[in-house]
């Protein structure tokens, strides 16, 4: 009778029996373009300790799948916790600032974000953490070495610009070269030859972003005079939209590129670096 009568109440409420972490995917957003690959790409994420949602800052999707309403659907299904992964290039960005505003870590929104569609910030009845970006996960490098090799031979021979969004700030930018510098390590170990770091910075004050680009220009055709061919351009972003199909070749036009246009999502190593960060933010507070 004891053993029915457990069975009963854990199929009852089996969240009253095991204390669940909810995983919270958080991602820029844009599209149903932007938004699909990285809804597949959590959906192969494998998360035995709780539920599972994924949340857009931006878009049209925001007011169904936002911070807010994501995380009250972890709560209703049972998290008695949540940690909340940036499913983005860098934690050096506004944007992760924005992430722990939600979760209450920080108590100032970034000033730019000020007029955003979640400037308000709903008070969490369970405890949230926010884990780093990818910066210079192992898993961003396979990514990209992953995107690299599915190239074509001739263009494996090629040097290789990684083109990254990029920060506004200055202080920030060399965080991102650096990070993205130590993944690339990731291409050189699969046999592609030089690699350099290119930053979009299109949130820069247009000085700023104008410098940015001539000196990914710049790069590019260094590259290429070393080595008598055209340059291979790889976009270091999480999903395809506007920047990817249209920002990027016209910044770009009229140099000696081969560019590809794949983003990271819905690449298996995105998924392996969900769980594993979220599992060591999991372990690290019990």
């Amino acid at each position: 009778m004891k053993v029915i009568l457990n069975s009963i109440a854990a199929f009852v409420c089996p969240a009253t029996l095991v204390a669940q972490t909810g995983l919270l995917v958080v991602a820029h957003g844009a599209g149903p373009e932007w938004n699909g690959p990285v809804r597949e790409t959590v959906a192969s994420v494998s998360w035995p300790h709780g539920p599972v949602q994924v949340a857009f800052l931006m878009g049209a999707e925001t007011p169904a799948s936002g911070w807010d309403s994501a995380a009250a659907r972890l709560v209703r299904a049972g998290a008695r916790d949540i940690v909340a992964v940036p499913l983005m290039v860098s934690t050096f960005g506004e944007h992760v600032t924005e992430i722990r505003w939600l979760a209450g870590e920080v108590a100032q929104l970034p000033a730019s974000l000020a007029s955003h569609a979640q400037h308000h910030r709903m008070a969490l009845p369970v405890p949230a953490r926010v884990t780093a970006a990818l910066d210079d996960a192992p898993e961003l490098g396979g990514a990209l070495a992953a995107r690299w090799a599915a190239l074509s031979d001739a263009d494996r021979s090629r040097p290789v610009l990684l083109v990254a969004h990029g920060p506004s700030a200055d202080s920030l930018a060399q965080y991102w070269v650096h990070n993205l510098t130590t993944v690339a390590a990731a291409l050189t170990r699969a046999g592609a030859g030089a690699v350099r770091i290119g930053l979009l910075r299109d949130d820069a004050p247009p000085p700023v972003r104008a410098a940015a680009i001539a000196a990914m220009r710049d790069t590019v055709l260094a590259l290429a005079a070393r080595s008598g061919d055209s340059v291979v351009a790889l976009p270091v972003m999480i999903s395809s939209g506007a920047i990817t199909a249209e920002r990027i070749p016209r910044d770009l036009l009229g140099l000696p590129i081969r560019y590809s246009a794949l983003p990271l999502a819905p690449l298996p190593h995105l998924a392996r670096w969900i769980e594993r960060v979220a599992s060591t933010s999991r372990t690290a507070t019990r």
